[in-house]
């Protein structure tokens, strides 16, 4: 009875074996701990992560900060990537995600097309159950967050201009209030990268007399880019190099 109930979970293990014969790394030798860059790209688009002593910034996001435990999962599942050789010439209209891995001991690097993957830069294709996630804006990498501002503690706004100060009236202040109490770190990009001509300009005054000044411009993608400026505001200072991506334009 006892040979009848373990044969089922020995021939599982039996076929997990030879699964596992039969499938390939994709980044072998990969040591997931000891990567100090990574480098995501897909055509001209490029996202770069460096490790600084325990910390990980986003360096092609104004060195925003990393998040250490998404960037930690990431690595150790790329580590552990496997997939079974199909052989032939990929036949893929998309072009490829490639990451390039940097350790101490040198550069890994990979690409990838849905459901396939090969070490780069001439590793045999492998079919792969799933896909590997690997975003390439700077937010799926980052714990940046938006300072906090409390709707309720702003005064009024002005719009400001070559000609001077432009008071606009309380419809415009409930409307610029909304707009940063919502704000999000998700999209957010360096400030550097943004194209700020023609940028619409406000300031906010809070009840505490501080200000803020603002700064929009259309994303090109039915949104805009938000970049904030205080002398007053800590938490404002210390996300000046970004730009984050906002859904209503300014009054």
């Amino acid at each position: 009875m006892l040979a009848l109930l373990l044969a089922p979970m020995l021939a599982f293990g039996v076929w997990l074996g030879v699964d596992r014969l039969q499938s390939r790394a994709v980044l072998p030798g990969l040591d997931a701990d000891a990567v100090r860059r990574i480098e995501l790209s897909r055509g001209d688009e490029k996202l770069v992560l460096v490790r600084r002593g325990d910390a990980w910034v986003v360096a092609s996001a104004a060195d925003a900060p990393g998040d250490a435990r998404k960037i930690a999962a990431a690595l150790h599942r790329l580590q552990s990537l496997r997939g079974k050789p199909i052989g032939g010439t990929p036949v893929q209209a998309r072009m490829p995600l490639e990451i390039r891995l940097q350790t101490g001991d040198g550069e890994k690097a990979a690409a990838f097309w849905p459901g396939e993957g090969r070490l780069l830069p001439d590793g045999e294709r492998l079919a792969l159950a799933q896909t590997p996630a690997l975003p390439l804006w700077p937010s799926a990498w980052s714990d940046l967050a938006p300072p906090r501002i409390d709707p309720a503690g702003v005064a009024s706004v002005a719009r400001l201009t070559a000609e001077g100060v432009q008071p606009l009236g309380a419809d415009a202040a409930v409307v610029v209030a909304k707009i940063l109490n919502d704000l999000s770190a998700t999209g957010f990009v360096a400030g550097s990268g943004v194209d700020w001509g023609g940028a619409k300009l406000l300031r906010v005054t809070f009840v505490d007399g501080s200000a803020l000044d603002l700064q929009q411009v259309p994303d090109g993608d039915g949104r805009y880019y938000l970049r904030l400026a205080s002398e007053d505001r800590a938490d404002v200072r210390a996300v000046r190099r970004f730009a984050f991506r906002v859904v209503e334009p300014l009054p």
